[in-house]
């Protein structure tokens, strides 16, 4: 189902005084929590555009030199986590996460990490373009994603070219497209930010090959996530290698197959409980359909990954398709 909603925001709405508030109050509800700060307390100027499509969402921003610090307290107010895909048209600034900083300039494209603690700051007036990409849809395109959040690529040559040139005609054209072709666009993006983002092989210590074969493995376990019976024996069966070398092309990425597969399980629980056709079946239904063999693990896991039951999630998700 495409949902679509837009919001557009300018400081020109509020008094001068209180404009760099009301800004913060917007980011917060537009983007995501953070502690901002700037050094004119008196006018502020920024406007904001968020429109999002599907699970996705298109932002741009255009504001006065500000920084911005993202803490635990800031993430713990997040509902929907996200890897932000950013670049600028006009300015620049530093973004820094965990070990990694990059400096943004027009031309270049940033990538973060909405769960994780995030510094920011602008030295001048910037015009920011922001693609939000939902958490599992990005972690199951690249693997090892989080290592590379605070980083950027060259949009000025090669695949990093091709990334921002998609991004420039994504933004000003998704609107346009069909909305049966939107998820498959989408789908497209995601995987050319795997491409231009894509790890060396020194980084993750593997090869082409090794890549490739990780990602026909988690290709495999998608396809069979409602086998009760899915593990690391009959999945390195499958593709005639052993269990130890399966787990060595997880482990790479600090996961371990169980784990990978327990995650995917749950995403795909909860992305069910949040479509409409699949209302008639039961929780417990859900839970075996992706592969639980028993309901109240189900129940467990899910609470200690989406910190609510999967009733209160599906009662809250009914909810907002009314609202």
């Amino acid at each position: 189902m495409d949902v679509q909603k837009t919001e557009i925001w300018d400081t020109k709405m509020v008094p001068r005084m209180s404009q760099f508030r009301a800004f913060q109050q917007v980011l917060d509800r537009t983007h995501s929590h953070w502690d901002l700060k700037n050094s004119n307390d008196d006018h502020y100027t920024a406007e904001v555009r968020r429109h999002t499509v599907n699970d996705f969402v298109f932002t741009e921003l255009a504001a006065d030199p500000l920084t911005g610090n993202r803490t635990i307290s800031d993430i713990r107010q997040s509902d929907h986590h996200y890897f932000c895909l950013l670049y600028l048209e006009a300015g620049d600034g530093v973004l820094r996460q965990g070990p990694n900083e990059s400096k943004a300039a027009a031309g270049s494209i940033a990538l973060w990490d909405s769960t994780r603690p995030a510094f920011f700051g602008t030295h001048s007036q910037f015009h920011q373009f922001s693609l939000l990409i939902p958490h599992e849809v990005a972690l199951q395109s690249l693997p090892g994603i989080e290592d590379l959040c605070g980083l950027n690529v060259d949009g000025n040559e090669g695949t990093g070219a091709l990334l921002l040139s998609h991004l420039r005609q994504l933004h000003d054209t998704i609107d346009t497209i069909d909305t049966q072709d939107r998820p498959a666009i989408l789908r497209a993006t995601v995987d050319l930010m795997a491409a231009a983002f894509r790890p060396s092989e020194e980084k993750i210590g593997g090869t082409a090959f090794r890549r490739a074969l990780l990602t026909r493995v988690q290709e495999h376990i998608i396809e069979n996530l409602g086998e009760p019976d899915l593990g690391p024996q009959n999945i390195a069966a499958a593709f005639c290698f052993s269990p130890r070398y399966l787990h060595r092309l997880f482990n790479q990425f600090d996961m371990t197959v169980s784990d990978w597969i327990k995650r995917s399980r749950l995403f795909r629980s909860r992305s069910d409980m949040e479509t409409p056709y699949l209302d008639g079946l039961s929780i417990t239904q859900i839970a075996m359909k992706n592969g639980f063999k028993d309901s109240s693990h189900f129940s467990r896991v899910f609470k200690q990954e989406f910190s609510m039951s999967p009733r209160a999630y599906r009662n809250q998700a009914h909810n907002l398709r009314l609202s």
